[in-house]
């Protein structure tokens, strides 16, 4: 069973970065795949930074719409724990990708935006995936809606349409807890208390939030987003 991270970090490019992720408390580091991305990192360079977060954090592969073989090429030179499916996959993506000996037991965030009622049948879907027996779910990651952008735009998500929890968090008998949130889009020191309060995720992901540009990452932010995370969770 993979750990739900309450703070992760994402769009890691440098060493340095990673090092001072750790020392904030970092629960998970995000390393995007994807090569259109501002903060694309090259799996031979990305296995150097995974390397120093073996055994320190979840090492989380952000990859959007590439085939299990090509996560798996990609696993092959850097290794993960968690992967981030950041484009259209569904859990059939997931179940495809266990004839790949390298993917399987690795633990699966599904990233996607929630605009309400109209998402809910793809929030329903990865839901009762997780409920299944033997299954690799950690969370759904919730980002703000871009149609052309794939996470990192700085825009915030709806923090309103997430608390009471949408039915479609739930499997279909309704009972039992939610299917874990993590909240995305926009986050940084200035509103991330408010998020935490306004949308009662189980964790917090923050990339933009904790940059001076793409991909080069601010020490004292990740310092401060880790004290208010820690605060949060600590007060229950």
């Amino acid at each position: 069973m993979h750990r739900i991270p309450r703070l992760k970090f994402c769009g890691f490019t440098r060493m340095e970065d990673v090092v001072a992720a750790i020392d904030a408390g970092a629960d998970a580091i995000g390393l995007n795949f994807y090569e259109k991305s501002r903060r694309y990192i090259d799996p031979v360079k990305a296995a150097a930074l995974s390397g120093a977060m073996d055994g320190r954090v979840q090492r989380v592969g952000v990859f959007v719409d590439a085939t299990p073989a090509e996560v798996a090429a990609v696993v092959a030179r850097c290794a993960l724990d968690v992967l981030q499916l950041h484009g259209d996959e569904s859990p059939e993506w997931v179940r495809a990708s266990q004839k790949y000996p390298s993917l399987r037991g690795l633990g699966i965030i599904k990233a996607l935006p929630y605009r309400g009622p109209e998402d809910d049948p793809y929030v329903a879907q990865w839901s009762a995936y997780g409920a299944e027996a033997g299954s690799q779910f950690v969370a759904l990651l919730v980002d703000a809606y871009d149609p052309m952008l794939r996470g990192g735009t700085g825009r915030t998500a709806r923090w309103d349409l997430l608390s009471p929890r949408p039915s479609s968090f739930f499997t279909e008998q309704g009972d039992g807890d939610a299917t874990p949130l993590i909240l995305a889009g926009g986050i940084q020191c200035g509103n991330a208390r408010e998020a935490l309060q306004a949308a009662k995720p189980d964790g917090i992901d923050l990339a933009s939030g904790i940059e001076v540009s793409p991909g080069i990452k601010d020490p004292e932010a990740m310092q401060e987003i880790g004290r208010l995370v820690r605060q949060h969770y600590a007060q229950g």
